[in-house]
């Protein structure tokens, strides 16, 4: 079940250019988010792992990007990990995919959460994070590439948005992506009613299981997710590289 999360996680979050090398699944959208924009090996490695790093640096580098990898703890990835390792790849982010098993019982809450159109949906996000115009504009371009049924939610206090997320509906699997609250509304209780929310959207459109990805270091964020009942199903990280190739 790992691998069809993963492999539904990744149609979810669509990169503009993929390209698979024997198995190691390059992932480019112009450097917005790292799991749009890194390598993901799926199956363990062989004697031809110094081929193949280099020939993903390549492509990154062609690109003016950094190369990126991202490792799945239950690919056994410890000689991809010990090898990026020794090349000077910085390790990032260790993250957790959880997991919940949907049923068809309605969920309780007392919020009222709203329905964005994409465009409105942007504008709180970017205000929320504080993000750029330009990221504004290639978040924009993968948002506009899901090809699954999508939801933009949002959570108002007096008219103004103080927390959205999104949901994407694939197979029966319900993500939940760009979970965010506004910095001086938290603990409130809004993220629940986002996610509640997009739960009960999914259930109703005939979802049966979701995953959600929090970086583990978000210790809040794991508290809040295990309390909705999400399980730790893996682990996955990244290994950064430089642009120019002088990690040695």
């Amino acid at each position: 079940m790992h691998r069809v999360v993963e492999e539904i996680s990744l149609k979810a979050w669509p990169a503009f250019e993929t390209i698979n090398h024997y198995g190691w699944l390059m992932r480019f959208a112009n450097g917005y988010t790292k799991r749009a924009n890194s390598v993901t090996v799926f199956d363990r490695v062989g004697l031809d792992i110094e081929e193949k790093i280099t020939y993903c640096e390549s492509q990154y580098r062609a690109r003016k990007q950094k190369p990126i990898f991202r490792l799945l703890s239950f690919t056994n990835p410890k000689m991809l990990d010990g090898e990026l390792a020794a090349r000077g790849y910085e390790i990032i982010e260790p993250s957790l995919v959880m997991g919940l098993i949907l049923s068809e019982r309605s969920l309780n809450s007392t919020y009222y959460i709203n329905q964005e159109t994409l465009n409105d949906w942007l504008v709180a996000y970017h205000s929320l994070k504080a993000l750029g115009e330009q990221q504004s504009t290639i978040h924009r371009m993968i948002l506009a590439g899901i090809k699954s049924e999508i939801l933009f939610v949002s959570f108002k206090q007096d008219e103004e948005i103080v927390a959205c997320g999104i949901g994407v509906l694939e197979s029966g699997y319900l993500g939940i992506f760009d979970l965010v609250t506004s910095p001086m509304q938290r603990r409130r209780g809004y993220a629940t009613a986002i996610i509640q929310g997009l739960l009960q959207w999914g259930i109703d459109k005939g979802a049966y299981f979701s995953y959600i990805q929090v970086v583990k270091a978000n210790i809040p964020a794991c508290k809040l997710y295990e309390k909705l009942g999400y399980e730790s199903m893996y682990e996955y990280w990244y290994r950064v590289g430089c642009i120019s190739g002088n990690q040695q």
